[in-house]
């Protein structure tokens, strides 16, 4: 049923609110203004069977909530104690209205959002009849001078960046809850049945506050004039991925206007974001956070957030595809969207070992979490299972049962499908190479301008994520080395980082796009068996930096000892070894002080720490984990010590204060090699053992080149050749072989009967780079380099 567009609500809401006349009267006309806009745009649009269908789901909104907390309604009596007859909380102070929460600005919304969502609570006691308007009208009046009275502080906030999680998450929310509790009264309103005066602002405010879903923050674009267009939910962090779909309560708000637009728009924009975005595809994808082509995804710019805004966006436009079955919009999953699940299914689940997320992959990995929990995308495949399995063949609903079975153990072994769970997998989107099987796991996590470093945030977050995406190594068998440890780190130490020594002079600093290297140069090479190949040259600098970030944080000029630090660095993985390489190890800034230091492991030391020799080299073992040994040529430089730090888990994240029993002290165990406080040109090379038992008296492997130019090594008693060429002029050799590249590549080579598998990586995704050559022995064979959203994925060929 279609609404008269009352005319008067402006005149009504300021004479039942004095406004006054001031800056702040702007800004609420701005927030009339839109709500009429949107308002009369959804009558100008007719639809029966839509129009029957809003009508529909108006009804289920006022029968369920949206988004609802338990915790709030475990306060309902408090909450109606606290009420005051002018429609304020005797506990909440004005002066916090728009203060920042936790010292994050941009969740302002201090005591309005707190007074909401108790009027929220209030109002569900209203929805489920433990309450009655006849019988408690003085408190329903309590609640709509309250409506007024914080609605009216919340419209009048300026409209700048810092309007954004509480006005664009938390009060949209209540407010469409609030109108939905009392449908009865607001349709009464809306169809001109009541003159109430107070009630008919009441319902003007709830919509100009839900209406924020959709409008703030603003963009300061053209999409700022016409929130209801495709283009609102793209090219914005705001505006793409959680931050889009997940968190915003938009499909109630759009029945809230009965806005047939608005409800087209949100179903297009659902079924369009479950799909990737790459390098190459960043400007023309939908959303450029999300899901990514390599199977992992981004979130807040190009950080490997792969755990909350790709997973929260992608839920909640299944939930809301799913709601909206058997009605007007409804959609099957296509072709693409269901490549784009099972992309994210098979290579996210790289990033979790036996219970555990892998750490530094947030904001929060700093936060202590001594339990292993399911599998962030669980709520996914639930959902898939639930409502989507008539768009899956039987083969892939196959899979995702046995996945979801395998999920809710927290591990995660998918024996019959093992080679797209496990193996070796180069995440070409996010500068991370990933070994995964049934006895450990490691990870190598490069850096290049391309990507961007991991955010923190003082006062809710991590504080000191400055070295998270600097080439870090971690190794596990147990999927939580490292928990306890972070406690008790020195983040200038991460396992694999070269970096300057000195974590008692870093400052902690808000970075929403964290660190990266200056250098367009990273790759991996694989087919995805048990060996591998990856290098990156390494600078560090601000990503924050980069043209284009609107929400650089408060780092600029801070933290001078972080750079100035450059190297080549490369990695070979085979059987169960892990080589690592660096040369070109200069300290550019000598002038600042600390040593330079290529740390190889930092971990909790919870076994035996001992030495065993082997034919002329040096192992350092921790019973029943790994073994680590520097090459001779660096043994006057290798160090490790055993030591039991105290922790500091609030200096490290403030959120930990909300942790019960955290570990006072904890057992480490750290390794590493010392260049010095001055190096030029210096290189170093380390090998790691991820067997079982002891590894070989000797090396395995051969070093063939550790420079500047090309980084390579030769399996022993074999034809597997790994390399890293920075530069197509040299020439590698071998005993037997030589081997020359067209372009600067990550190459791998494996002798097998009749020729040689070569797997090749182009590490600067140059889109005119369409093939590279490779020749060994003479012999040349053509690589073409993968295109559009598959750009930097390893190709792989045989060569006769």
């Amino acid at each position: 049923m279609k609404c008269k567009v009352r005319k008067l609500g402006w005149i009504v809401f300021i004479l039942i609110y004095p406004l006054n006349l001031s800056a702040q009267e702007a800004e609420r006309k701005i927030a009339y203004d839109n709500y009429r806009q949107y308002e009369t745009a959804a009558q100008q649009v007719s639809d029966p069977a839509k129009e029957a269908s809003i009508q529909l789901f108006r009804k289920y909104f006022s029968e369920y909530s949206e988004r609802i907390s338990k915790n709030l309604q475990l306060e309902l009596e408090k909450y109606i104690q606290l009420l005051r007859t002018d429609g304020s909380f005797s506990d909440l102070s004005d002066s916090n209205a728009g203060k920042a929460l936790k010292g994050n600005e941009a969740d302002s919304g201090g005591s309005i959002t707190d007074a909401l969502n108790r009027i929220w609570t209030i109002s569900e006691a209203f929805r489920e009849g433990k309450l009655t308007v006849e019988q408690n009208s003085d408190l329903w009046d309590k609640c709509q001078k309250a409506i007024l009275r914080y609605g009216n502080m919340e419209i009048s906030r300026p409209n700048t960046w810092v309007r954004f999680h509480a006005s664009c998450f938390a009060i949209p929310t209540a407010a469409v809850n609030i109108y939905f509790c009392h449908l009865k009264q607001m349709e009464n309103v809306e169809q001109g049945c009541v003159k109430d005066e107070q009630l008919t602002a009441v319902c003007d405010m709830l919509k100009m506050l839900a209406l924020q879903a959709w409008t703030q923050p603003f963009r300061n674009d053209d999409t700022d004039q016409n929130v209801v267009q495709l283009e609102r939910f793209r090219n914005h962090v705001w505006w793409v991925g959680g931050n889009a779909l997940g968190y915003r309560s938009l499909l109630p708000v759009a029945f809230m206007f009965r806005s047939i637009p608005m409800v087209d728009l949100l179903a297009e924009v659902c079924q369009k974001a479950i799909s990737v975005t790459s390098q190459n595809t960043y400007d023309d994808s939908l959303w450029n956070e999300g899901f990514t082509a390599d199977g992992a995804g981004w979130g807040h710019g190009k950080q490997c957030l792969i755990w909350g805004y790709p997973i929260d966006g992608t839920l909640n436009a299944l939930n809301m595809l799913s709601l909206l079955k058997k009605s007007p919009w409804e959609r099957k999953l296509t072709r693409e969207n269901v490549d784009a699940l099972f992309n994210y299914f098979r290579g996210s689940n790289y990033y979790y070992y036996k219970g555990y997320t892998l750490p530094c992959l947030d904001r929060n990995s700093m936060s202590y979490k001594p339990d292993g929990s399911v599998i962030r995308y669980n709520g996914m495949l639930k959902q898939l299972l639930d409502n989507w399995s008539d768009c899956f063949s039987e083969s892939e609903l196959q899979e995702i049962k046995q996945l979801y079975a395998e999920v809710r153990t927290k591990t995660i072994l998918m024996k019959d499908y093992s080679s797209l769970y496990n193996g070796t997998r180069w995440f070409f989107n996010n500068d991370d190479l990933i070994k995964k099987n049934d006895r450990y796991h490691i990870i190598v996590n490069m850096s290049s301008s391309r990507c961007d470093g991991i955010e923190s945030a003082i006062g809710f977050a991590d504080s000191y994520n400055f070295y998270t995406t600097d080439g870090i190594t971690l190794f596990q068998k147990d999927g939580n080395e490292y928990g306890k440890a972070l406690g008790a780190y020195d983040v200038t130490a991460f396992p694999g980082v070269t970096a300057r020594e000195g974590m008692d002079r870093l400052i902690p600093v808000t970075n929403w796009r964290g660190y990266c290297s200056k250098y367009n140069f990273a790759a991996a090479a694989t087919r995805g068996g048990e060996n591998a190949v990856a290098g990156y040259i390494f600078e560090k600098m601000n990503a924050s930096d980069k043209e284009g970030v609107n929400d650089r944080g408060d780092n600029h000029g801070k933290n001078e000892i972080l750079y100035g630090v450059k190297a080549y660095k490369s990695y070979f993985m085979f059987g169960d070894y892990m080589v690592a390489l660096g040369a070109g190890i200069t300290n550019k800034h000598p002038e600042i002080a600390g040593n330079i230091r290529t740390s190889i492991e930092q971990t909790e030391k919870t076994g035996k720490v001992y030495v065993n020799k082997g034919k002329g080299i040096e192992w350092i073992v921790q019973q029943g984990k790994f073994a680590y040994s520097a090459f001779p040529a660096y043994s006057r430089k290798v160090h490790y010590t055993c030591e039991t730090k105290k922790t500091n888990w609030m200096k490290m994240n403030s959120s930990n204060q909300n942790n019960k029993d955290l570990p006072g002290q904890v057992d480490i165990f750290r390794m590493w090699i010392d260049h010095g406080p001055k190096p030029i040109n210096e290189s170093y090379g380390y090998v790691v053992y991820a067997g079982e038992g002891l590894p070989a008296e000797r090396y395995p492997f051969e070093v063939l080149r550790n420079d500047t130019l090309v980084q390579a090594i030769q399996v022993a008693e074999s034809q597997i050749i790994e390399a890293v060429f920075y530069s197509s002029e040299e020439i590698l050799k071998t005993k037997n072989m030589t081997i020359e590249v067209s372009s600067p590549c990550a190459l791998l080579i494996e002798k097998e009967k009749g020729g040689y598998t070569i797997s090749v990586t182009d590490p600067e995704m140059n889109k005119d780079c369409t093939e590279i050559r490779v020749k060994i022995n003479g012999k040349s064979v053509s690589c073409a380099m993968p295109q559009g959203r598959y750009g930097g994925k390893s190709t792989v060929v045989f060569m006769r």
